[in-house]
């Protein structure tokens, strides 16, 4: 999803300048080229980064130390599995009739 329209910026380009080091809205604005623009997009951006500062301060209280959250690429999808028809008008027809 686009965070910023004026400059095409998406999420996850924003959680990838994070991952690279980026912790304040100013920098991420600066590490992914955006220009200034109608300015809507520093609302969303700003909680994206309070999010991730959040969440990494929580880790390190867990675990002890700093631990830098990594971009995970996208895997490809698996094409779907073949449909095998099968025909049902042989199924269940054991109808008798008496004579």
């Amino acid at each position: 999803m686009y965070v910023c329209i004026c400059n095409a910026v998406t999420e996850d380009d924003v959680r990838g300048c994070m991952a690279d080091g980026c912790m304040t809205t100013k920098d991420v604005k600066t590490a992914c080229g955006m220009k200034p623009g109608c300015g809507s997009c520093t609302k969303r951006l700003s909680a994206m980064v309070s999010e991730y500062r959040t969440a990494s301060d929580l880790v390190d209280a867990l675990t002890g130390g700093p631990a830098p959250l990594e971009v995970v690429p996208e895997q490809p999808l698996a094409p779907p599995a073949p449909v095998v028809a099968t025909d049902i008008t042989q199924r269940g027809n054991t109808a008798t009739t008496a004579a």
